[in-house]
């Protein structure tokens, strides 16, 4: 399956949000989705995207403003769940599950993206996104995948240092299960992620390490997958370079996030975010560390 949104116009050095846009995929059975690989002409400097419902969100389908229409990501993931989540600034990427892994969307839902473009080009741009979705048949499917999305909103980044936020979240809800695919998400000043469990004596073991800067894919494959072990604790660790002389905040342009997206056999979809945050001063090495302490998960079964 193929589908490309309605191109945006962005005026020169200028920015789009609070702009969804959507497409009902007039399915009346279950589709098992196993590759999404999205491309875009350019400014697009994240979005995200989840299946809902066909009659959550109501209005035709196209490009719309996002709050007339109630839309929240939340709301969104409670409805349904995270389809696709962008790397900040790629152009083309693929979302891709191991072999006989699938993401199931239900009969009669829709695709609903909150995007965020920038214009820096010097002059006016009319850009669109295009999926192109890659489904299997149902017997084919051996793991019914969900999604975990856990967001720290909690961000006060130090000029002209390096930093590090930390969150770890109780996910005893999930028992035990694996993760399959993980995408971090940060801005331009993100050189850091690592996303791990934590057992009930405190210890941690990696499931994903890597310091990458935006501009490329940064989703991966966890092939063969990783399991929890009956760990009760998921920790989301981001880290930055703030070059600037100014504190960064959690912000679209001119900001910075600290959100992943992962997929797990867990029977349940599991949300996140930040509660306060714990400052606690440069380490040895002149690292700010910060430690966040995370909101109750949000458990809700899988659609």
């Amino acid at each position: 399956m193929t589908h490309t949104f309605d191109a945006i116009d962005i005026a020169e050095n200028a920015e789009a949000s609070g702009v969804c846009q959507s497409w009902t995929l007039d399915n009346d059975e279950s589709m098992f989705v196993s590759k999404v690989r999205q491309r875009n002409d350019g400014g697009w400097h994240h979005s995200n995207w989840f299946f809902v419902p066909e009659d959550v969100f109501p209005g035709p389908d196209g490009t719309w403003d996002c709050e007339e229409r109630g839309f929240d990501t939340v709301s969104a993931g409670i409805s349904g769940g995270v389809f696709f989540a962008q790397s900040t600034q790629a152009l083309s990427e693929l979302q891709e599950f191991p072999t006989g892994a699938a993401l199931e969307i239900p009969p009669r839902y829709k695709l609903v993206g909150d995007v965020h473009l920038v214009n820096i080009s010097g002059r006016a741009l009319s850009t669109s996104l295009t999926f192109d979705i890659e489904t299997m048949d149902e017997e084919d499917v051996a793991i019914r995948l969900s999604p975990i999305a856990f967001t720290n909103t909690a961000l006060d980044i130090e000029p002209q240092a390096e930093s590090r936020y930390a969150m770890t979240c109780n996910v005893e809800s999930a028992s035990t299960y694996n993760i399959y695919y993980v995408l971090p998400h940060y801005h331009e000043w993100g050189n850091y992620f690592r996303l791990s469990f934590v057992g009930e004596d405190g210890s941690e073991r990696t499931i994903f390490e890597q310091a990458t800067g935006v501009g490329e894919p940064l989703g991966t494959i966890i092939d063969p997958p990783i399991g929890s072990e009956g760990a009760p604790g998921l920790r989301v660790e981001c880290g930055y370079y703030n070059n600037t002389d100014r504190r960064l905040q959690y912000g679209l342009g001119g900001e910075e996030m600290c959100v992943f997206l992962a997929y797990s056999d867990a029977d349940v979809t599991l949300a996140a975010t930040s509660l306060i945050n714990d400052a606690q001063g440069p380490d040895e090495d002149g690292v700010y560390q910060n430690e966040t302490l995370c909101s109750p998960v949000l458990a809700a079964p899988r659609p």
